[in-house]
């Protein structure tokens, strides 16, 4: 049995990072023999999951090959992205489209308590949607991106910094209570680079992501697989120490990124030159005000500290940047980040970074919680399909 579920999943991960893929080609790719490839296709055929297709013949006569891809609308999962000053949703069919998508704004400081009964509103709303109650058991589970430190083992959140009354608060337990569904919970800048990696090409180039907001984080795509560390909270670009003489953070360290480059950082730096109660509102003021734009610069060189410090760890071809408050500071920032990059990194003598920004925008971590359920608990635990499909909307 266990044998067999691990081929199932070796072969639905090859067709679901392909366009089409016919069943010698599977057999080829994973070197399971044809009478296996055999079995697990006609397992996922009849789960719902894959369908079949014509894959086009470069030359010859002779009928095209039949292949397997996913079918989109075979399964869904739902992803939020918990930010200490934003919620976002998606739900995404297999396909990766967005079918559902939602967002809001969160008070500074908002009670775990409301943010979850928020969540919990937002969920039995769209279940209860005609289109979505004909599919409640086509949706496989819920994926919640959040700050760390998670425990990720038992969907916790461990009291993130700059994140009050999130102290152990066992999201996955009280969801998964609320909605007898599966939920994973993972780092929001690593789901933000799951979503990022769900609409890139099989065989993409390894790269870093980092977010960049109210927290600073980041995430390592290998693959298609990100590396998540032996406890799930790798790559925590924003408690890398770029000041030893700097402010306390919320961590326990001094200097970190995130207490002297990230949005809060960057309002309370700029506090002395005017009353600016958002980032849009200080870096208007940049633009007039010398001592602002100094500033804004300062926080984009401790950024490329930063990212060169990890690129010289990880060793990768291509830094992403990413993060609802990116683009108001894309114009300082990522020269900066570039350049520093370009002169600084030890691999730059012997290959290129390159610097691009994320088109997600202030849904990836969304994307990237539902990409993960789908990565996680699939192909098992749905079941075979027994009734016609409902049209969508």
């Amino acid at each position: 049995m266990r044998l067999r579920r691990q081929h199932e999943r070796i072969i639905f991960r090859a067709i679901s990072t392909n366009v089409a893929i016919s069943r010698t080609q599977l057999a080829e790719l994973t070197g399971l023999s044809g009478q296996s490839v055999g079995r697990v296709a006609r397992t996922l055929l009849g789960s719902g999951l894959v369908e079949e297709t014509e894959i086009a013949r470069s030359k010859g006569p002779g009928a095209s090959p039949i292949g397997l891809r996913v079918r989109p609308s075979g399964a869904f999962s739902l992803g939020f992205g918990l930010e200490r000053d934003y919620l976002s949703g998606v739900a995404l069919d297999l396909g990766g489209n967005i079918r559902w998508q939602m967002s809001r704004h969160l008070a500074e400081g908002e009670t775990a308590e409301n943010t979850l009964r928020l969540l919990e509103q937002d969920i039995r709303s769209l279940l209860r949607a005609p289109e979505w109650s004909a599919r409640r058991d086509r949706l496989c589970g819920v994926g919640v991106a959040a700050p760390g430190p998670l425990d990720v083992t038992t969907g916790t959140i461990v009291g993130p910094p700059n994140f009050p009354s999130w102290e152990h608060v066992d999201v996955a337990k009280e969801l998964g209570r609320a909605f007898d569904l599966p939920v994973l919970i993972d780092n929001a800048a690593t789901a933000a680079a799951i979503g990022i990696a769900w609409r890139l090409p099989h065989g993409h180039r390894p790269y870093l992501y980092c977010y960049w907001g109210i927290g600073i984080g980041g995430g390592l795509v290998i693959g298609d697989d990100v590396y998540r560390g032996t406890t799930g909270n790798a790559i925590e670009i924003g408690h890398i120490v770029v000041n030893p003489g700097g402010r306390t953070c919320e961590c326990g360290n001094v200097g970190c990124l995130e207490t002297e480059a990230s949005v809060r950082a960057l309002l309370r730096d700029a506090a002395p030159y005017g009353r600016f109660r958002t980032l849009t509102e200080m870096m208007t003021a940049a633009r007039t005000t010398p001592e602002v734009a100094a500033l804004v610069t300062s926080a984009a060189e401790k950024m490329a500290a930063a990212l060169v410090s990890v690129l010289n760890v990880v060793d990768v071809d291509e830094v992403v940047l990413g993060g609802e408050h990116l683009d108001e500071v894309e114009e300082v920032f990522v020269p900066i980040i570039r350049d520093h990059i370009e002169h600084r990194a030890f691999r730059r003598r012997i290959a290129p970074t390159a610097v691009s920004v994320s088109d997600i925008g202030e849904i990836a971590n969304a994307m990237g919680a539902a990409a993960m359920v789908f990565h996680t608990l699939l192909p098992d635990g749905l079941p075979v399909r027994d009734r016609p499909e409902a049209p969508f909307g």
